[in-house]
């Protein structure tokens, strides 16, 4: 049974966001940061994603199915940082555990086109731990539920 899952952007913004940003290889220290209101209202787009503590990168982690899972979605994450121009920190641990972060470096902080590049990201389908998936699903769920304050 696959347990292949498109967990999707939401919201209108998500949309923009694709279309409103590409780095294409020149974002760089002039490159303007989002502002902290504009962020809170794409984050709310970009469910899967987390601010870090001092706002300066989003990250996204999940457990894939297995290691083989884990690298096809790595490597579908490549193509597409390589079509922007803008790439991100990608982790594996415990051979299934992946996390993926995105800032601008140049600038310490997050740009249109990292968010751009988080909604491409949730575009690309992944296989995920079925353990890992049900928990999630529950747990977007429960955040639905309460506002999204979990």
């Amino acid at each position: 049974m696959s347990t292949a899952v498109h967990l999707n952007v939401q919201g209108p913004d998500a949309a923009k966001l694709i279309e409103l940003a590409s780095c294409a290889g020149a974002c760089n220290k002039d490159t303007p940061k989002v502002e902290p209101a504009d962020l809170a209202s794409y984050m709310r787009s970009l469910p899967a994603w987390r601010l870090n503590a001092d706002s300066t990168a989003i990250s996204r982690s999940f457990v894939a199915k297995n290691f083989m899972a884990a690298i096809a979605f790595f490597n579908k994450v490549a193509e597409v940082a390589e079509a922007q121009g803008h790439h991100p920190d990608l982790h594996l641990r415990n051979f299934r555990e992946v996390e993926v972060v995105v800032s601008t470096h140049a600038v310490g902080g997050i740009t249109l086109p990292d968010l751009a590049l988080a909604a491409m990201i949730d575009g690309i389908e992944v296989d995920y731990s079925p353990k890992w998936a049900k928990a999630e699903v529950e747990r977007m769920a429960a955040a639905g539920a309460d506002g999204g304050s979990s």
